[in-house]
């Protein structure tokens, strides 16, 4: 199963409970990816790149450039199924 989890306020509001989180999901065979609503940037690359390395934590990460993000993964073929985010809303909508 494809987990999509949010960045900003999500991945970031406990690290270790989601480090937790991600091993528990992996052990069960489920593929998780941050999915955020940030530019692809090499300074968001940068900071999203430091942030997981500082706090043991890898994911392919993917930059919906303030777009839905549902829309973006869709278009890439990527079925998600369950989505983790502070602001669902966004997920939809975009930013």
């Amino acid at each position: 199963m494809l987990i999509a989890i949010d960045f900003d306020e999500t991945l970031t509001a406990d690290a270790a409970l989601w480090r937790m989180f991600l091993e528990g999901a992996a052990a069960l065979g489920h593929r998780v990816v941050c999915v955020t609503a940030r530019r692809d940037t090499e300074d968001n690359r940068a900071t999203l790149s430091e942030w997981m390395e500082s706090h043991g934590i890898e994911l392919a990460t993917y930059f919906t450039g303030l777009g839905s993000k549902v829309e973006f993964m869709k278009s890439r073929g990527l079925d998600v199924k369950i989505w983790i985010d502070d602001d669902p809303r966004k997920c939809a909508l975009g930013h």
